[in-house]
């Protein structure tokens, strides 16, 4: 199993993994044939969309519904520019004279916009035929070496979207059996709520507030009581984000290097793998540098 927090955090995001897994486990998988193929009805769509090309270990762990990436459009028929009390009075959004952002749908269109999603399935969807049957024969071999189409690599071409698609990366169609790694030498090592870094994030010029500092054009606070005492939002990026978007090719660098007990001679993007894990290490491990608390 992979790393979890009782106290929110991955938890939580795994969570919501789950719920969207479960979704996906109630649709009819008898539509689904491997790799796609097998009859179907005229009106059946596979689990990976229209084009049924396998993404993730299996067809139930794809999260077709889920956003890739997103945005709140104010410009299009049938949108409105809120003015700014509208605007930063919706829980996620912020603004200024003239324009507005929302991180979420709710925001988005109860201030009047119009939220534009590129979900999982729509992006498999946008996979070439030659992408297609590459992923295909990956799913028949059991892994994606010295598969290549339209000039780009198998392993490539998963990457990314299996991070946000499939439910238990970074196992996916190259590596069906990958379990998630921490730097950490002991899973329990890795403090997953820990901040890595913090800042406050406010356009309103700051009174005197004691760990703030500013003039009309601009607002710093080192604390959040002081970004709160201004009505700024005080925001953290904290250890089990790092830990969601980092790659299944550092997974598996860091699986082989506990393995081997030493990270020499283990590579990940044609760098040394403690290049990719120390500044995560440093941050989420109490035991940084202790004999036994951290892989390298």
């Amino acid at each position: 199993m992979g790393p979890t927090t009782e106290d929110g955090g991955l938890a939580a995001d795994t969570a919501a993994v789950r719920d969207a897994g479960d979704s996906v486990v109630a649709h009819d998988l008898s539509l689904i044939g491997r790799g796609g193929g097998g009859p179907r009805g005229a009106d059946a769509e596979s689990l990976y969309g229209t084009a049924g090309a396998p993404l993730c270990k299996d067809a139930a762990d794809f999260l077709p519904e889920r956003e890739m990436w997103a945005w709140c459009d104010f410009y299009a028929p049938g949108a409105s520019m809120p003015d700014d009390t509208t605007c930063n009075g919706h829980e996620g959004c912020y603004g200024g004279q003239g324009w507005c952002h929302c991180e979420g749908k709710t925001g988005c269109q109860g201030v009047g916009g119009i939220w534009n999603a590129q979900t999982c399935a729509m992006e498999v969807d946008k996979f070439s035929p030659e992408q297609q049957q590459m992923l295909r024969e990956a799913d028949l071999q059991g892994n994606c070496l010295d598969l290549e189409a339209n000039g780009m690599k198998a392993q490539d071409l998963v990457s990314w979207p299996a991070q946000t698609c499939c439910h238990s990366f970074p196992a996916s169609v190259c590596n069906k059996e990958l379990e998630a790694q921490t730097p950490c030498l002991q899973d329990e090592d890795f403090e997953h709520n820990k901040s890595m870094w913090a800042w406050c994030d406010t356009y309103i010029a700051a009174p005197s507030q004691e760990g703030c500092h500013g003039d009309e054009w601009h607002c710093h606070c080192e604390t959040q009581a002081g970004c709160l005492g201004v009505g700024g939002r005080w925001e953290e990026y904290q250890c089990w984000q790092d830990l969601k978007w980092m790659s299944a090719e550092v997974h598996e660098g860091i699986l082989k290097a506990k393995t081997q007990h030493t990270c020499d001679d283990v590579e990940v993007w044609h760098s040394p793998l403690e290049y990719n894990v120390d500044w995560l290490g440093w941050a989420a491990s109490s035991e940084f540098n202790a004999i036994g608390g951290y892989i390298l």
